[in-house]
């Protein structure tokens, strides 16, 4: 909590807690604190405090805390402790310095926590004397010691649950409304936020106002208050076999020895760690599988690409192969005038190879003294756009225009071609 007492029983996971904060009131105007809890096995809470406040101005007090608890019921824990024995040093008033007991606050707390699937409330419901009752920020020659009730609750969420969750404090400290949050930036480090006074914060750094709305510092004054906790995990030895025991029970911790067994904050880190570990190597292991895979796949893809490439080459060699048979036999057949079966010829040769340009000029010729005048020239035509450099082409061309070419001269053309 932030002004009242509280007790977390689960502060015996930790050898040392630790905790540095802030209040500030102004622009000129802050107190900062310091603070080292621990518990012992026997459930007693020792506490002590280094604290700079605003007043006495200059001055540093010493705190000291104790608390314990003394039954519990079910999730209700009853604790009694005493706070505020300070020692004071270095304040601009002799008679402030040195031990101070005027404020000592005794106390007693009545704690309950309750689960509701991934959240959780803490209650704590209490009374007590002295500072509890009125910390001013001014100093108090001469406190009065009067009783006040406090209650206060923590509202813990699953946000950040790997690190223990964040919390939302509220608490009412018998003079206003304290709220707060603690956000836990790892398992054993959070940050707190807070404002002190809530119902007067439209009050806040009235000193650092002008005209009619500057003020002096009140005693029960608003504050933005800023902090650190760090919780230092403890390690069980040997001679606390007994109390260990009590506290892991009789799972896997309890058959673990004790001289080198980190308490659950380390363990859980640890585990934690591992877990973590492992989804990420199984998430590399995934990815490796899947692009394997899809290599395998594209290997299959360019085997199969180059098997057909290789058919297809192949194919057109037995295409072309055969094409050329079917030329020369019907060369064979044009020079014995046959020229049907010539044309017959030709044209399973084209089937077969639709890019031979020889083949087409070859037909002109036949179609040429098949009296066809038409289809010669078409087809030589065809000829020349699949090889423009087929010179004897042109020269049939120019010759049938001019009516000039001759059947012995179509023979040698084609010879040449061949």
């Amino acid at each position: 909590m932030m002004r009242i007492p509280s007790m977390d029983n689960s502060m015996y996971k930790n050898l040392l807690t630790l905790n540095l904060s802030s209040e500030v009131l102004s622009s000129s105007q802050s107190s900062s604190a310091f603070s080292v809890n621990t518990m012992s096995t026997s459930g007693f809470l020792y506490g002590i405090s280094f604290v700079k406040p605003v007043n006495p101005a200059n001055s540093v007090e010493l705190g000291f805390h104790l608390q314990k608890n003394l039954f519990e019921y079910g999730d209700v824990h009853f604790d009694v402790g005493i706070q505020d024995v300070l020692f004071r040093q270095g304040s601009n008033s002799t008679d402030a310095d040195g031990l101070d007991t005027k404020g000592i606050s005794l106390f007693t707390t009545l704690s309950s926590a309750k689960k509701f699937n991934d959240y959780a409330i803490a209650t704590h419901l209490g009374f007590g004397s002295g500072k509890i009752n009125e910390d001013s920020h001014q100093y108090v020659t001469n406190p009065a010691q009067n009783i006040g009730v406090f209650l206060g609750f923590q509202f813990s969420t699953p946000y950040l649950k790997k690190n223990g969750g964040v919390r939302f404090l509220t608490e009412f400290d018998g003079k206003g409304l304290n709220i707060g949050v603690s956000i836990p930036i790892l398992k054993s480090t959070h940050i707190n936020f807070g404002i002190t006074q809530f119902e007067n914060f439209g009050n806040f750094a009235t000193e650092d106002r002008t005209g009619i709305d500057w003020d002096d510092l009140k005693g029960d004054a608003p504050s933005i208050t800023f902090g650190m906790g760090i919780n230092v995990p403890r390690i069980f030895d040997s001679d606390d076999t007994d109390e260990l025991d009590k506290v892991l029970g009789d799972g896997i911790y309890g058959e673990t020895d004790s001289s080198i067994l980190y308490y659950d904050t380390i363990c859980t880190d640890v585990v934690e760690i591992l877990r973590d570990s492992i989804k990420v190597s199984k998430n590399m292991i995934d990815n490796l599988n899947a692009y394997n895979n899809m290599l395998q796949h594209k290997e299959a893809v360019l085997v199969d690409s180059t098997q057909k490439t290789l058919l297809r080459e192949q194919v057109s060699q037995s295409n072309q192969n055969k094409a050329m048979r079917n030329l020369s036999r019907s060369l064979r057949f044009f020079y014995e005038e046959q020229y049907r079966n010539a044309l017959s010829e030709v044209n399973s040769a084209i089937e077969l190879n639709p890019n031979l340009a020889i083949a087409y000029g070859r037909r002109g010729s036949i179609y040429y003294m098949l009296g066809d005048i038409r289809r010669a020239t078409l087809n030589w035509n065809v000829a020349l756009q699949l090889d423009p450099e087929f010179t004897e082409i042109y020269e049939m061309l120019q010759a049938a225009d001019e009516n000039r070419l001759k059947p012995l001269e179509i023979g040698k053309t084609q010879e040449n071609s061949r």
